[in-house]
């Protein structure tokens, strides 16, 4: 990672580069136990920007995920929306946790 410095870059090039820096050796140490990646349902390639995302992106790694929705089923289309995993797991929770039986019934995705 040290070694993928850009040789010749702007000013405020090289300050988004030492902050992606600062911001990837925060994280390095969360490589013994995996690394926090949200992803979304809508792409193989669509991920919710987290801290960790930056040491892939100076490692010019590709990310690729499979948790694709079924574009044929509506109403899990619907449900899911653009959600990331966390916001969708955060919906569920509060939909199971509400009185409305509206809500209820779109929390049991």
């Amino acid at each position: 990672m040290l070694d993928a410095k850009p040789k010749e870059i702007s000013e405020i090039q090289r300050l988004n580069y030492e902050q992606n820096m600062s911001d990837a050796m925060a994280v390095l140490h969360k490589l013994q136990t995996g690394l926090d990646v949200n992803v979304r349902f809508t792409g193989v390639r669509v991920f919710e920007y987290t801290p960790e995302c930056v040491v892939f992106d100076l490692l010019d790694i590709p990310l690729y995920h499979g948790w694709l929705v079924d574009p044929q089923i509506d109403d899990i289309v619907k449900a899911v929306g653009n959600c990331s995993y966390n916001q969708l797991v955060e919906k569920i929770i509060s939909c199971k946790q509400s009185d409305n039986s509206e809500l209820l019934s779109e929390g049991g995705i």
